[in-house]
């Protein structure tokens, strides 16, 4: 019995070139974990959620409103 393989190409429709993406897949796992770095860091002013992009902005404004209190009580 012969097992074969079998090409065929299909080109996407929805651009010119008619490629598809497929380097996108290996960077899904990096954001989450920048972001669960940025909350670890966070963690003792009282923050548990930050949006997406944590851009210095978002960040500081965390800080800001985040438990003074219980960062220097830790």
């Amino acid at each position: 019995m012969q097992y074969g393989t079998e090409l065929t190409e299909v080109s996407a429709r929805t651009n010119p070139l008619g490629v598809k993406g497929a380097g996108e897949a290996g960077a899904t796992g990096a954001p989450p974990a920048i972001i669960g770095a940025i909350l670890d860091a966070l963690k003792p002013y009282g923050i548990e959620h930050i949006d997406m992009p944590a851009t210095p902005n978002r960040v500081w404004a965390a800080i800001n409103a985040g438990s003074v209190t219980k960062a220097t009580a830790e």
